[in-house]
C-alpha cells in the first residue's frame, strides 16, 4: 500500500535547496505537546460515511481536528515534506477531491503509518473517484460527432 521511505513521517526533505528568509533565520524546533491524550478511536471521523467530494473534504477537516488540529506547516513536517504547507492549505480549503499521494501524506501526517487508517481512507477515496469518473463518462459529448456517409 505504501512506498517504503516515501511517506514516512521523518520531517522535511533537507536535501532540497532552500532560498527563503526562513532558511537564514534560526527557529527552534517544534515539539509535539505531550499533555494531550490521544483521542478515542471511536470518536474519529469515518471517511466511509462521505458520499460526495464535499463530504469527503469535510471529513478530512474533522479528522485533522480529531488528530491534533495541526497547522499546515506542521502537516508538511509530519508527512516528511512530501506535500507542502501551501498544498495542504489549498486542498483542505478547496472543493475538489484531492489526489491519492496528497491523501496518503495527509493520513501519514495525522496518524503516522497506521495501515488500517490508510486502507480506510484509500477505499473511500477510490469509491468517490470511481463515482466521479462514471458521472463524467455518462455526460453527453459537447462535440457533435461527424459520421462518415
Amino acid at each position: 500500500m505504501s512506498v517504503p521511505g516515501l511517506l514516512e513521517p521523518t520531517g522535511p526533505n533537507r536535501s532540497l535547496p532552500r532560498t527563503g528568509r526562513a532558511d537564514r533565520v534560526h527557529f527552534p524546533l517544534m515539539s509535539t505537546p505531550t499533555t494531550h491524550a490521544r483521542p478515542e478511536p471511536e470518536q474519529r471521523p469515518n471517511p466511509m460515511d462521505a458520499r460526495t467530494p464535499d463530504e469527503f473534504l469535510l471529513t478530512m477537516r474533522l479528522y485533522l481536528v480529531w488528530a491534533g488540529d495541526w497547522s499546515y506547516l506542521e502537516l508538511e513536517y509530519k508527512c516528511g515534506g512530501v506535500v507542502s504547507a501551501e498544498t495542504f492549505r489549498r486542498a483542505l480549503e478547496g472543493t475538489n477531491l484531492p489526489g491519492y499521494v496528497f491523501l496518503m501524506a495527509f493520513v501519514t501526517a495525522c496518524v503516522g503509518t497506521d495501515e488500517g487508517e490508510r486502507l480506510r481512507w484509500a477505499t473511500s477515496w477510490h469509491r468517490l473517484r470511481r463515482a466521479a469518473r462514471a458521472v463524467e463518462d455518462a455526460r453527453p459529448s459537447t462535440v457533435d460527432e461527424v459520421r462518415p456517409g
